[in-house]
């Protein structure tokens, strides 16, 4: 029987981590980060994922796996949401490759995505928004993280609130997706480009692709928990060996039993 290798979970751990600040996309290879948002508790999160769209983006093709236990600052974040507001709990992943603003820059973007409005159109304008809202965004988060991969923001008017006019449902108003999905879901990833080598063409729609592995979507999914875990849905024949072993092993258990 051909055999299928299947990637095991890479466990990050995300206190105490030697890497505080979230790299934005200034430098053009920002990093991925989490956020979570309770908009009628006011409050949010936000989790560094400690792993750069680049690396991520080569990672996706060898079909690697990452699991983010909750940390401190989740479980925290989790007890102090009031029960009825638990459902309505609402988390996007975003990374950002900004750099520069000249003519030549090549704009990149990483997302979740539960809805896409295919009749309304995203120019290459629209993603040099969508990266000045993101740095603006995480700017504000790292003025506070500290020496923590995470934090805690419980006043709405900070531009690093996950519902402030710079992020919300899609990038500040700057994309046409929704890019939250409510907490114990899962969502599929897509990378947002700039469709010319060139600003000058400005107003030419920009290209969305989504994220696969072996022609599989790449997903995020964030349980009641608080753990994330981001990976490429298992094929079905992938499925099937693994049923097919489990079977194979209970039928020789229950031959030597016998």
């Amino acid at each position: 029987m051909k055999l299928k290798l299947i990637t095991a979970a890479l466990v990050l751990a995300t206190s105490g981590s030697a890497h505080a600040l979230i790299t934005d996309g200034t430098a053009g290879n920002g990093e991925l980060f989490m956020t979570l948002l309770d908009e009628a508790g006011q409050q949010s999160y936000i989790l560094d994922l400690n792993l750069t769209l680049n690396d991520f983006l080569g990672s996706v093709a060898m079909g690697m796996t990452y699991t983010y236990a909750a940390d401190a600052n989740m479980v925290k974040f989790l007890g102090d949401v009031a029960m009825d507001n638990k459902s309505g709990l609402r988390f996007a992943i975003g990374a950002m490759d900004s750099s520069g603003a000249t003519s030549t820059d090549y704009h990149r973007y990483i997302s979740t995505a539960s809805v896409i409005d295919t009749a309304s159109t995203v120019t290459n304008n629209n993603l040099k928004i969508l990266g000045t809202n993101g740095n603006q965004m995480l700017a504000d988060v790292n003025a506070d993280i500290g020496a923590n991969a995470s934090l805690i923001i419980t006043d709405p008017s900070r531009p690093g609130y996950a519902g402030s006019a710079l992020w919300g449902d899609n990038w500040g108003g700057a994309a046409n997706i929704i890019a939250t999905g409510k907490i114990g879901s899962g969502m599929d990833l897509y990378l947002l480009r700039q469709s010319s080598g060139t600003f000058a063409q400005r107003l030419q729609p920009s290209v969305y692709e989504a994220l696969t592995y072996n022609g599989m979507p790449v997903m995020a999914s964030l349980d009641a928990a608080g753990n994330l875990h981001v990976a490429a849905i298992p094929e079905p024949e992938t499925y099937a060996l693994m049923l097919a072993g489990l079977g194979l092993v209970g039928w020789m258990a229950r031959r030597r039993k016998a």
